[in-house]
């Protein structure tokens, strides 16, 4: 008897156990498991992931599809968004959520491991962000600050400012994927060097501080990199926080604190007439980029609207299913 009441006990925990855990396992391999059928992708809740209210990426994309109360406002979006600070960890944070979208810069998407949509029936490539057919697209832009304790440095930034316009600052760019064209009449640096005569020092001794956006991050390290054996070999370092640091630690509140920069970067436009106030002839533009919607690899769906993206980061749209 003691043997059959024991059978008994056991059988119950074990269906207790099983009960307890069943929902927490289905939910966890149905988002993350490689063997989840493509049909419970398009029959599963959408998991909608954004960038942080400063980011120019989050600007752009809201902007772009008609939802521009969202792009400053969280409480606009679906319940249950996941905000990230980044390009890489949005693309980091949908690779790893079978059910997610987000959206990054197309200059990082060939490396991403995720899948980019159509947007309005219009692949996302550099030929057609040059055409004017891709229309889901921002500017890159760059700031320096107007304010510096040493010549030498000015100098310098002056010089990088007149290096962008190179033929090989534009090369460089197009290789990371910044979307500009190359004319014939642009300048090589070698002849306009001589305007710069900082460049023909020794400028191992200086730092130039760079920041700003992270989706220009790739592109402005190779820049100062590539600049930085043309002009002395300064040191360039880089700390790359987001669009929305940019104005404020070159010509801002942050302009003479701890993480003051003396080029930085944006990947939307300065709100000159309004908290953005920058000086005339301090920044200006790099290149144009575009934002693609990306979704898992393992995802079925190949194409989206700017109606159907409005829809899934206001909660209209909630399952894959309605995409199809």
């Amino acid at each position: 008897m003691k043997k059959f009441l024991n059978l008994i006990g056991s059988v119950i925990i074990g269906l207790s156990l099983v009960a307890c855990g069943g929902t927490s396992t289905s939910s966890s391999s149905s988002s993350t498991s490689p063997s989840s059928s493509s049909s419970s992708v398009n029959d599963a809740n959408i998991k909608v992931y954004t960038r942080d209210t400063t980011s120019g990426t989050r600007d752009g994309f809201f902007t772009t599809i008609k939802f521009e109360e969202a792009v400053k406002d969280n409480t606009k979006l679906v319940s249950g968004y996941v905000e990230l600070a980044s390009n890489g960890d949005m693309i980091n944070g949908v690779k790893n959520d079978e059910f997610g979208i987000g959206y990054i810069s197309l200059s990082t998407l060939e490396t991403s491991g995720l899948k980019g949509l159509v947007y309005e029936n219009v692949q996302p490539t550099e030929a057609n962000v040059l055409n004017g057919t891709y229309k889901l697209t921002r500017n890159f832009n760059y700031i320096v600050r107007t304010e510096y304790d040493n010549t030498r440095k000015e100098q310098i930034v002056d010089a990088y400012l007149a290096f962008l316009t190179t033929k090989e600052a534009k090369a460089t760019v197009v290789e990371k994927h910044g979307i500009l064209e190359i004319k014939s009449s642009d300048p090589s640096w070698q002849t306009i060097k001589s305007n710069y005569p900082i460049c023909n020092q020794d400028n191992s001794d200086i730092t130039i501080y760079f920041g700003g956006s992270t989706s220009v991050e790739g592109i402005a390290k190779a820049l100062s990199a590539e600049f930085s054996t043309l002009c002395g070999n300064f040191v360039a370092e880089h700390n790359h926080t987001g669009s929305g640091d940019a104005y404020k630690r070159t010509q801002g509140s942050e302009k003479d604190g701890a993480s003051k920069l003396d080029i930085a970067f944006a990947s939307r436009e300065f709100k000159l007439a309004d908290s953005e106030p920058a000086a005339t002839e301090s920044y200006g533009k790099i290149c144009v980029d575009a934002i693609v919607a990306a979704v898992n690899s393992k995802n079925t769906v190949s194409k989206v609207t700017a109606v159907q993206l409005k829809g899934i980061y206001e909660g209209t749209i909630t399952k894959w299913s309605q995409l199809s």
